[in-house]
């Protein structure tokens, strides 16, 4: 009877590779998850900015939930950031660029409690020159006055 030596060898090579298979998979998921929390958190920022911008009421709460439920740990606000011209000089100033700021902070509770991945802090902002050009803004008042006044001068001519 001859016996070989690789009777345990294939038990010996399955222990040491899984634990280094079940690392990488947890490397793409988080990889992944912190990609799509990326996108997410700018897409959010540039809706904010817009919807401020024209003065449609805002959705934080809704935005919030929708890049993590059932979290607390997504912070959307929006901040008005001074005057802005995207219209030639005949033309009055808007009433100003908004900024949509988006932070996200999350703890990889799906690894468990001996989870030696760091906890990730995204904060996304997007600026956009968005002007509501109705007729309770300053900006839409003094764009209809200009625009009446070129029509106007067209007139008498």
């Amino acid at each position: 009877m001859t016996t070989s030596g690789n009777n345990g060898q294939g038990l010996v090579e399955a222990a040491l590779i899984l634990p280094i298979l079940i690392l990488l998979l947890a490397g793409c998921y988080v990889c992944c998850r912190s990609a799509f929390l990326h996108a997410a958190a700018e897409s959010a920022a540039q809706t904010e900015a817009l919807r401020v911008g024209r003065r449609l009421a805002s959705l934080e709460h809704q935005i919030s939930e929708d890049i993590l439920p059932s979290e607390s740990s997504v912070m959307v606000r929006s901040e008005s950031a001074g005057k802005g011209r995207l219209l030639p000089v005949p033309f009055p100033s808007l009433a100003g660029r908004t900024r949509g700021i988006v932070e996200v902070r999350k703890v990889w509770e799906e690894a468990g409690s001996s989870s030696d991945f760091p906890g990730l802090a995204i904060i996304r902002s997007s600026e956009a020159s968005v002007d509501c050009w109705d007729q309770q803004s300053g900006s839409g008042k003094k764009i209809r006055l200009v625009i009446d006044g070129y029509v106007a001068s067209g007139f008498f001519r």
